[in-house]
């Protein structure tokens, strides 16, 4: 047991100090959530540190409104009026933007305006999905619920982007690895061999004759290289921002072996999951394919979205349109016709995210143990190349010794 100097509010925002052993700060909230009390910042063994929820870095990003849309669930759930909440957000806030806009929110909520329409003066960090949940909430007067189950759905998307990204980390620094290793033995090692064999006097083999010029070529226009390479990958990310660019390359990339399997599974996991959370918000299903056609993540997953969306306006089922985009794997869609045919789609497309996310981690682990005998065989095979290339004159020299 440790010994924690607590900050705490109650149910009216009031705050409260005071002491308290706990095992850990889960602990700690629980013992105070049995008083009435939602744990603000403690301290143990002189060391501070603010509750979950309110672990600030320098800029602002998605984890960071992940945290705060959890904190603002739990304080509604223990009966904080709203402006309250707000208030304590501003207050704990340590990077200025978040204290700048609660404190902004705090002014419209506290001159009559709904929380929804003061989140959506700040688009930038609350999305569509995030306000339309909101103002459902609003509505229907379970404010509290809808926000745990958008943080329970924010959550979910920031540990699956968070292990799609793990995913790539190991490749990318791999083939960094790799063409460090073969620049350094072109423009150090090749040019030491070249001066060597200029003093033989012989004919190069094509092998080691194809790896000199490369080297020289790296050597002399090394600037060049760089400047292409950089203004290539510009280029790209340029291209990218734009919609038949963007469009262009998700259906590149949706065609990789192994790479688009598994970002396509991302991409339905991410619609199913928002579908089942507007759905389950009292979002009308008109209006939650708008939206979840936006958060999909590809361009070409949210174009079916889109038509299956026109196709249900005029009558269809979801299932329907979705199964002919041919974007959709035949489980899904074959799930999402047993629960229309149920009355159960909202259960049903959270069970199909719950088996998709399952799948991509399985997936994410078996693209993992395959990249890397690649990776490493490609890095074998460039580097062997380059190492028999120069060798090879060697044998040559000595054949000629020995003759």
């Amino acid at each position: 047991m440790a010994r924690f100097n607590y900050v705490a509010v109650d149910k009216q925002g009031k705050r409260e100090k005071g002491m308290m052993e706990a095992v850990d700060e889960q602990d700690l909230k629980k013992k105070l959530r049995l008083q009435g009390l939602v744990l603000v910042s403690f301290t143990m063994s002189g060391k501070s540190s603010k509750a979950t929820g309110f672990k600030f870095q320098s800029s602002v990003n998605s984890y960071d409104l992940t945290l705060i849309t959890r904190q603002m669930a739990t304080m509604l759930e223990s009966g904080i009026a709203l402006l309250r909440v707000i208030s304590i957000i501003e207050k704990q806030a340590e990077k200025p933007k978040l204290k700048e806009m609660f404190g902004q929110i705090k002014n419209d909520v506290s001159q009559g305006q709904t929380l929804s329409s003061a989140l959506a003066k700040n688009p930038k960090y609350f999305d569509k999905l995030y306000v339309s949940m909101v103002k459902a909430g609003e509505a229907s007067g379970s404010l509290d619920v809808v926000l745990v189950r958008l943080a329970k759905s924010k959550e979910d998307s920031e540990e699956l982007k968070g292990k799609v990204k793990g995913a790539m980390i190991y490749p990318i620094i791999v083939i960094v690895v790799s063409f460090t290793i073969v620049y350094g033995l072109m423009s150090f090692v090749v040019p030491r061999f070249v001066e060597m064999f200029a003093g033989a006097g012989m004919k190069m083999p094509v092998l080691t004759q194809v790896v000199i010029d490369i080297s020289a070529v790296m050597a002399k226009f090394w600037h060049v290289i760089l400047v292409a390479v950089v203004g290539g990958i510009f280029l790209l990310i340029k291209t990218i921002k734009t919609p038949k660019g963007k469009e262009k390359f998700d259906k590149f990339i949706l065609k990789i072996p192994m790479i688009g399997t598994l970002l396509r599974k991302v991409s339905v996991a991410r619609f199913t999951r928002t579908m089942a959370t507007l759905l389950s918000s009292g979002v009308p299903i008109l209006l939650a394919f708008d939206i979840a056609s936006e958060t999909s993540g590809n361009t070409v997953i949210s174009k079916a979205v889109v038509l299956a969306r026109n196709s249900i306006k005029e009558g269809n089922t979801i299932a329907k349109p979705l199964e002919q985009s041919g974007e959709f794997p035949v489980m899904v869609t074959q799930m999402i016709e047993v629960g229309e045919e149920s009355g159960t789609i909202t259960e049903m497309l959270n069970k199909i995210s719950d088996f998709m996310e399952t799948d991509i981690k399985q997936g994410i682990q078996g693209l993992v143990a395959a990249m890397e005998p690649l990776a490493i065989v490609i890095m074998a095979v460039l580097v062997g190349t380059i190492v028999i290339a120069l060798f090879l004159p060697l044998f040559d020299i000595s054949d000629a010794v020995a003759g």
